[in-house]
Parts: structure tokens; sequence; C-alpha cells
């Protein structure tokens, strides 16, 4: 979208760019705040530069779906609930080893491997990673299938492409909905598990709003009434923007 290209714009304002791809970042550097929504606590740290986005459009590029630097097997979440990436959903060892029964596929055209052997039960939710997909519609449905694998003391495998930004949406609505968490307490509870990750700016916000409609406070809600303005600090310089409200989906 940019005139010249983002190494042009890098070039002149790298105050304005974040790139976490950079290979000479050291592993021991504080992780980088990407994110500020209030008092939101979301960070990354410098060696996670992995996106979780399929190659759908020209827009989208290709990225590699397990990050370096993570376990190659889905990270246990609460005892039957299972948070992975692509590969993990085509490992029957993998699956066998946690009794993975349910697998809930957050993307809109990753097969379901398994679909027709009758020995496990899909849900696809067809979303990609874009800033335009309203992934918050589909929380209900997605809640009540992770409810049912529950009920029948079998896991469940959630995941998108990477295991970082569509599937940690919806895990992050499911204990806050399940274990009445702030957004911020249920998104640590995740980040403590797996490091990396790194929901889009716009899930983040249905997030927000699926916090107000739970009734449930965080100090990063400034939206408690209808007439309130949502502010949006930026974490590099501090400065304050007032953004429309953004009204619940």
């Amino acid at each position: 979208m940019l005139a010249s290209g983002f190494v042009k714009f890098h070039t002149e304002y790298p105050e304005h760019c974040e790139t976490l791809i950079d290979s000479s970042c050291p592993s021991s550097s504080p992780p980088l705040s990407v994110l500020g929504f209030g008092n939101l606590r979301i960070s990354s740290d410098c060696s996670d530069g992995e996106s979780d986005r399929e190659p759908s459009s020209a827009t989208e590029p290709e990225e590699s779906p397990i990050p370096g630097n993570q376990p190659a097997f889905p990270v246990e979440i609460l005892p039957y609930l299972y948070l992975g990436c692509a590969k993990d959903s085509t490992n029957l060892d993998v699956l066998g080893r946690y009794n993975i029964k349910y697998i809930l596929n957050v993307t809109p055209n990753l097969p379901n491997m398994f679909e027709h052997d009758g020995h496990f039960r899909y849900k696809q939710i067809p979303i990609s990673d874009h800033w335009s997909q309203n992934l918050s519609q589909f929380f209900p449905e997605a809640i009540s299938f992770i409810d049912e694998a529950r009920s029948k003391q079998c896991g469940i495998l959630v995941h998108c492409l990477a295991g970082i930004s569509r599937s940690v949406t919806v895990t992050v609505a499911y204990l806050m909905q399940r274990l009445n968490l702030s957004l911020n307490d249920a998104y640590d509870f995740v980040k403590r598990k797996k490091s990396n990750i790194s929901p889009n700016f716009n899930f983040m916000g249905q997030l927000l709003d699926f916090e107000r409609t739970l009734g449930l406070h965080s100090p990063c809600d400034n939206r408690s009434t209808g007439k309130e303005q949502l502010f949006f600090t930026t974490p590099t310089n501090h400065n304050v923007f007032q953004l429309d409200t953004v009204e619940s989906t």
C-alpha cells in the first residue's frame, strides 16, 4: 500500500515500523510491546517472527506454520484443551497421545485430514487471519464445541495454520467465558503456556467487545457506556489517539 514500498518507508521512518524478523535481535532482549489498548498487556518476543496467515490472497504471504522456537506438538492449555498448528492436526501419534478426538479447525481452506474415518469429530470455522474478518460471531459455537469434547472426556485440539492468531483468539474467548477471566488474565494464561501468541489487532478488539458482553471488567476497558470514547495509546511514545467507538458484533 506504500507508494515506494516498505523498505523505503522503514528507512525514512523507522520509529513507525515494526519488524519482528530481525535475526540480529538478541534472544535475551526484553519483550517488545506491539499493541496498546489502554492497559492491555500484549507483547511479543523479538524472536517470534511467524505470522499466522494463509496464502489466500496477494496480501497474505505464506509463512512457515511452526515457529522455530516452539515445540512441534500441541500445548496443553487445560487438561482437555490443546492449542496447536496445522501439522498437529495431521499427526495421529500426537492426537492419540493426548486422547484428542475433537478438532476445531479455525481456517477457511485447510483440510480436515481424518474427517471421513469416523474417529474424530470436526468443526471448521472459515476465517482467514485478516483485519476484515469477524471471528467473534463464531465464539458461541466454538465454545460449545469445546464443552462437548470436555463432556465426552476427550481432548480437543484448537488449531489454525501456525497456532498464533485465530486459534489463540478462540482459546482466549473460551477461557474468558468458562473461567470468568478478564481478557488480560486469559491472554496471560495462554501466553505463559505458549510464548509466541500474537492475535491480530482486529481480533483483540473483538475480544475486548466480548469481555464487555460477558460483563467482565478489565483495567483496559474504558467503554462501560455507549457514550464513552475509546482511546488508543501507542507503545512507543504514549501519544493518545481518539477512535470511534467499536460496536459489539
